[in-house]
């Protein structure tokens, strides 16, 4: 799990660059690939948000451990509101030219990607509380443990990331 966590998260970071790159530019030189990068960020982050319900909140929340249960709920929702926010944003900004509203366009998706920073550091901060409790218990029977990211990766083949 963990790895196919980092593997979302420095996808996402790297969209993030490459996005904060054409955005510090102004006037914007190249509005295409900006909007590429969006809709590279909204694909991203639908496929990551179902990989990390599963994987990461899911274990949180049937944790034993309340402070896990509470992580896991808090991560949960602030992930939910994130894919919320991003959705509302590419909706937003795929119907106009950004060009045009460049002084709008610009703080927005500055204060998206910035939203999408922190959600990344918090995520690895719930899932470092999943490391430290699997070290901590006796290890499960393979029969017992989750299906493995490439079963996981074969089940998402049909989507679009």
């Amino acid at each position: 799990m963990r790895d196919m966590l980092e593997q979302y998260l420095e996808r996402i970071i790297a969209i993030t660059v490459a996005a904060e790159l054409g955005i510090s530019l102004d006037p914007p030189e190249d509005i295409a690939r900006l909007e590429y990068q969006r809709m590279r960020m909204a694909r991203t982050l639908t496929a990551y948000q179902l990989f990390i319900n599963r994987e990461l909140f899911q274990p949180l929340l049937a944790s034993s451990d309340s402070a896990d249960v509470a992580c896991g709920r808090e991560l949960r929702d602030e992930c939910t509101a994130l894919a919320d926010a991003m959705r509302a944003h590419t909706r937003k900004w795929s119907g106009v030219r950004p060009a045009e509203m460049w002084d709008e366009y610009r703080p927005a998706a500055l204060a998206m990607i910035q939203r999408i920073r922190a959600h990344t550091l918090r995520v690895r901060a719930g899932a470092e509380r999943l490391d430290q409790e699997a070290a901590a218990s006796p290890e499960l029977p393979t029969d017992a443990m989750p299906p493995t990211s490439e079963a996981y990766l074969r089940q998402m083949v049909r989507t679009s990331l």
